[in-house]
């Protein structure tokens, strides 16, 4: 098979597994983007609600600790300095809240943690004020620049982080809130992988399912493929097209179309070949009957030999015509079955060296036949008739007066064997791959002086390729002479 050419259930199983991997990626990406996008966008929100959230609470510490500090400011004024000196710990105590410089920082160590978040070492809390005074921090925070308000990304520590920041333009307070961007891409890769892991899953599963529904589906033309290479060289019947699909009716159509076109030409061949056979042998015989007829009564030598000519030229035309007309029906037999039976080799060989007996009386030469019975082999009985009747034919022609023509039937473990050897001249084995081409005649002359047509060994030929036998040439009959050797598959 060509390396361009594929069966359509190839092609389609191709095509369709090519498409189903494609769209599975595609799916893939779409669901990667719409997970991420999607986390993103809650984590983000996530973000500034709890910003917000920090930033309300605080901001109630920022008012709380400003008023503190006057009132600790007013209670300093009406004690002055005598009674500051009277209460010293007073004094000290005041004299904290009076310094705004001196600010107590809120760390959360391990709060999220503990309370159970999977993401507890992601998120981290950091607030300020305008002086860039710390007054809440998560421990694990990395140092976070101050960034502007809004949703900004930083890389910190070797790693990215995500931030939103919120300020309080009235206290000066600002807080941020950030959480590292690998928590998203391994929450948008575990949604990814659970959404398509069925799905992947499901592709062998989906697979075999195409594969089994494209074979049903191509059914038909296997069907019609089937019934096409099973069919013998002459079953030109219509395929039944009841249930093949629309696709292929029209090439069933055709196919049908093409077998009743081929039946109308082997009918006509057949009937031309009929035809022939009647208009051409007729006239002939009517000419010999008449050449005859003018010989006996004919006296005269010249005259004699003029008729004796004529009719050698009318047996010659009337064996043309017989062997082209062979020639014809074996080559039309290859269009038709081949009836296939149970056939002796030893009584094809006998009928046929019986009838050829009063041609090789006639030319004075030993023609006979051995070989047991029982060597069977499948084919047409009247086309291995005419093989043989051709090979005997030119055996006998070819050989002298007084010459032998030897027919054999033999076998081995796998053939079956038919041999014709002749003591005549034979051919010069250089010629012997050339004598089967048809009008190829002899090198050496008949014994009736006369050649032949040229198509005695062309037809053998072809009645063994229908029979799916081989040809060999070789030696006859005391190491002269020519040997024809067919050899047949046995039954």
């Amino acid at each position: 098979m060509n390396a361009k050419s594929q069966s359509i259930r190839r092609r389609l199983l191709t095509m369709l597994i090519s498409t189903i991997l494609v769209a599975w990626l595609i799916v893939l990406l779409l669901v990667y983007r719409a997970a991420e996008h999607e986390v993103e966008e809650v984590f983000d929100a996530d973000l500034a609600r709890s910003a917000l959230v920090l930033q309300t609470l605080l901001l109630h510490e920022v008012q709380e600790e400003k008023v503190i500090r006057a009132k600790a400011r007013e209670i300093t004024v009406e004690l002055g300095e005598d009674g500051l000196a009277r209460f010293p710990r007073l004094a000290s105590a005041l004299q904290d809240y009076t310094h705004d410089g001196v600010r107590e920082t809120l760390e959360l160590v391990g709060s999220v943690q503990r309370a159970g978040m999977h993401h507890g070492d992601t998120l981290v809390f950091v607030a300020r004020l305008d002086d860039g005074s710390v007054i809440l921090r998560d421990q694990r925070a990395p140092q976070i620049p101050v960034t502007p308000a809004g949703y900004s990304d930083v890389r910190v520590d070797g790693g990215d982080w995500r931030i939103y920041g919120v300020r309080d333009a009235a206290s000066g307070l600002t807080v941020q809130v950030g959480e590292r961007h690998a928590f998203r891409s391994e929450l948008v890769r575990y949604i990814t992988h659970n959404t398509l892991m069925p799905l992947l899953l499901a592709l062998p599963v989906l697979a075999v399912l195409v594969w089994i529904i494209v074979g049903r589906a191509l059914s038909p033309l296997r069907r019609v493929v089937r019934e096409v290479s099973r069919r013998a060289p002459g079953t030109l019947q219509p395929i039944v097209d009841d249930d093949t699909p629309y696709e292929i009716h029209s090439l069933v159509d055709a196919l049908n179309s093409l077998f009743a076109r081929v039946g109308a030409a082997i009918e006509r061949e057949r009937q031309f070949t009929a035809d022939a056979a009647h208009e051409l042998r007729t006239p002939l015989a009517a000419l010999k009957a008449h050449l005859q007829v003018a010989k006996r009564q004919a006296a005269e030598s010249t005259t004699q030999q003029s008729l004796d000519r004529a009719l050698a030229g009318v047996d010659r035309a009337t064996h043309s015509v017989e062997q082209l007309l062979l020639l014809a029906r074996a080559d039309a037999q290859q269009t038709r079955a081949m009836v296939s039976c149970e056939i002796d080799l030893r009584d094809v060989a006998a009928g046929v060296v019986a009838a050829m007996s009063q041609f090789a009386f006639e030319r004075d030469i030993d023609l006979g036949v051995d070989g047991d019975r029982g060597i069977v082999v499948c084919g047409d009985k009247t086309a291995l008739e005419v093989l043989l009747r051709n090979l005997v034919d030119n055996a006998l022609r070819y050989t002298p007066k007084g010459g032998t023509v030897s027919v054999e039937v033999a076998r081995d473990n796998r053939t079956a064997q038919l041999h014709v050897r002749d003591s005549g001249k034979g051919i010069p084995p250089e010629e012997r791959s050339s004598v089967f081409n048809r009008f190829r005649r002899g090198v050496g002359e008949q014994a009736d002086g006369m050649s032949g047509s040229g198509l005695g060994l062309s037809i053998v030929q072809r009645i063994a390729r229908l029979h799916s036998a081989e040809i060999t040439l070789g030696d006859g009959l005391q190491g002269r002479g020519l040997g024809v050797t067919v050899s047949l598959p046995l039954r």
